[in-house]
């Protein structure tokens, strides 16, 4: 057998693997939001706070997110813009590297987005206008 017929077979189970891995991935994402949907942050022990903020009393990048979420799922958008500004650019962007993860390799990304992430997260603990808009209300 040469390399020729080899190469369909790979490819093949390379897809099979990535779709049950998508599946998989989708039927947590919809477990998890689904459990989201029905238990509001702070009200259940299942969704601790943030072990950042009970640590040091400094918001990270992700905190809110929980609770940018459930506001979400109730279709209060400016609610969840409030509790984390950077959420759904960063969904958007993990959607578009699920599909193209090759574009995680590209120095411009691998560079912007940690240093996006650590200047909201030393703005966001600012004490001044406008930057205490980014903290989690």
């Amino acid at each position: 057998m040469n390399n020729a017929e080899k190469t369909p077979r790979e490819s093949k189970e390379d897809r099979l693997l990535r779709l049950f891995l998508t599946a998989g991935f989708l039927f947590c994402a919809g477990i998890g939001l689904g459990f989201l949907y029905f238990h509001p942050p702070g009200t259940t022990r299942w969704l601790p706070q943030c072990l950042f903020y009970r640590l040091t009393g400094f918001y990270c990048a992700g905190c809110g997110s929980t609770r940018a979420l459930y506001a979400a799922l109730h279709g209060e958008f400016a609610a969840s813009l409030r509790c984390n500004l950077l959420l759904f650019p960063l969904l958007a962007l993990v959607c578009l590297l699920l599909r193209k993860p090759r574009l995680a390799l590209r120095p411009w990304l691998a560079l912007s987005v940690p240093a996006i992430l650590v200047l909201y997260w030393i703005l966001r603990n600012l004490p001044m206008r406008p930057f205490l808009l980014l903290a989690p209300h």
